[in-house]
């Protein structure tokens, strides 16, 4: 099932037409609207000179290119916050990159995050004036670090639609990946600690993450988008998703980047949330099943409503 042709489910279980109504808007040709800022401030003047289209021209790239053929009825919304920390030669730089997307929550008039990262390791060369243009087959460390990461939060905002649904783009992610490890550069290659690209889309695609995976839709679908229906209903269906997830924690490593990414990107939310929730020990659950924010689930379960 498309992305596209879960909206009228969706819309069934919110109750409204507001999202039916979006068959009556057009399909687009870009699948991502992305924001991009680059910080260069940490650069000679010479370099700073050469990077003053780096943005628009990441930008367009990002919004000209048609990154799969399925055509849906709006963007998925993603943003950028490139840090140029140095200047490695006349037209290469080493950056660190906030990487974040974001997706509507149905039938309420706000968003939700659905992946944020921090890429500290891109290398690349950039030269003013040259287009930059798309290569599927050949290593680049501009585009090839684009390409991954716009696959990869078509992946996450897939798997919140339908179960598994971000496998094809993880895929694509994972393939891009493959061919980008064997230029030596940072970033790529598998690792046992730390942030790694390729070590997180191949723990996403690894059978083990599976129903992590599917917490992860459930949490979103079932929850997330069925609360102006159903409050009470969808907080139950948070608490079952969190249920999942640690019987999904226990068959993994405790060092595992999928699981640690989600909860990176979703502690706060879920912190607020089950404030509604009855059953205040939900935070302690929490807890085990995410230690590293233990610290703010024990705040929200002493203010307890």
């Amino acid at each position: 099932m498309s992305r596209q042709s879960r909206v009228p489910n969706i819309a069934v279980v919110i109750g409204t037409l507001m999202i039916a109504s979006l068959f009556s808007i057009p399909a687009i040709a870009q699948q991502v609207d992305c924001t991009v800022q680059v910080n260069y401030e940490s650069v000679a003047s010479a370099n700073k000179d050469l990077l003053r289209n780096f943005a628009d021209d990441v930008r367009n790239y990002l919004s000209n290119y048609q990154w799969g053929s399925e055509q849906i009825p709006e963007k998925v919304k993603c943003t950028l916050d490139i840090f140029i920390q140095n200047a490695t030669g006349e037209n290469t730089y080493v950056a660190q990159v906030f990487v974040g997307s974001q997706r509507p929550v149905y039938g309420a008039n706000k968003s939700t995050a659905v992946v944020r990262l921090l890429d500290e390791a891109w290398e690349f060369s950039y030269i003013k004036d040259r287009p930059i243009s798309h290569n599927p087959y050949s290593y680049n460390g501009l585009t090839s670090f684009l390409d991954f990461y716009m696959y990869l939060i078509l992946g996450y905002d897939y798997d919140t639609y339908e179960n598994l649904g971000g496998t094809p783009w993880f895929q694509k992610a994972l393939d891009v990946a493959s061919l980008a490890r064997s230029s030596g550069q940072k970033g790529w290659q598998l690792v046992t600690t730390g942030y790694s690209r390729t070590q997180l889309v191949t723990e996403l695609l690894n059978p083990t993450v599976t129903l992590m995976r599917t917490t992860v839709y459930r949490y979103h679908f079932s929850g997330l988008d069925s609360i102006a229906a159903n409050k009470e209903k969808a907080l139950a269906n948070i608490a079952a998703a969190i249920e999942k997830s640690s019987a999904a924690r226990k068959t993994m490593d405790a060092r595992n980047l999928a699981v640690k990414t989600f909860f990176d990107t979703k502690y706060l939310e879920l912190a607020e949330i089950l404030l509604d929730y009855p059953d205040p020990t939900i935070y302690i659950k929490l807890s085990r099943i995410d230690p590293y924010h233990q610290k703010t689930y024990d705040e929200y379960r002493t203010k307890k409503r």
